[in-house]
């Protein structure tokens, strides 16, 4: 291939959401797995994650090379419970209605139902890392995904809940969790550019 690339290899992450076929795909090719992890309980992704670790084992992998990422369906981390409730019922119920009247399937109807079974981190720093806890339990996954958007929470409100998760959820689950089974860093060139290496 010309011109040649002369950055270090990309890591390639396979998504997965329903189909075993991607899962089997990822583990053929010994790459990393991430998780939607947004829509459903737990159950269905779990299931698949497994599957793909039986594949990644099938198909004369490592085991400890697997690198497993997922989806959060939401955040806001507040002092308290009920002050993350609060302020996230608003949101919750415009998305709901949203669904509703597009005609798409409902999976959690009430905020309480939401916040108990979907991947979604709403709660008190400590309900957060317990959460996140609970699903690693079932993926071991070892990345875990963060909107970086506000999604219908205020600025001040977005910003104060990822400082919070910075500061009092981030090292405790960096010290509880283990790293992916690779480096992270940025992508380099992995020599200096010559003019050699670029010829066309």
């Amino acid at each position: 291939m010309w011109p040649r690339p002369y950055q270090q290899q990309v890591r390639v992450w396979h998504g997965s959401a329903t189909s075993k076929e991607s899962v089997d795909l990822a583990a053929r090719y010994g790459d990393p797995l991430f998780s939607a992890n947004v829509t459903n309980p737990i159950e269905p992704y779990a299931e698949l994650i497994r599957y793909y670790r039986e594949r990644w084992e099938f198909y004369g992998h490592d085991p400890a090379d697997i690198a497993v990422g997922a989806g959060t369906a939401g955040i806001y981390v507040a002092p308290s419970s009920q002050e993350a409730l609060a302020a996230y019922r608003p949101i919750f119920e415009s998305n709901l209605a949203f669904f509703k009247k597009a005609g798409l399937p409902v999976v959690f109807e009430t905020l309480e139902d939401f916040v108990e079974r979907s991947s979604a981190l709403i709660g008190s720093p400590q309900q957060v890392i317990d959460k996140v806890h609970r699903y690693h339990e079932q993926f071991g996954h070892t990345v875990v995904h963060l909107h970086a958007d506000a999604s219908g929470l205020a600025e001040s409100q977005h910003r104060a809940s990822l400082e919070l998760f910075q500061s009092e959820v981030a090292p405790v689950l960096r010290r509880e969790i283990p790293d992916p089974p690779f480096a992270w860093g940025p992508v380099l060139p992995a020599s200096p550019l010559t003019q050699e290496s670029v010829r066309v």
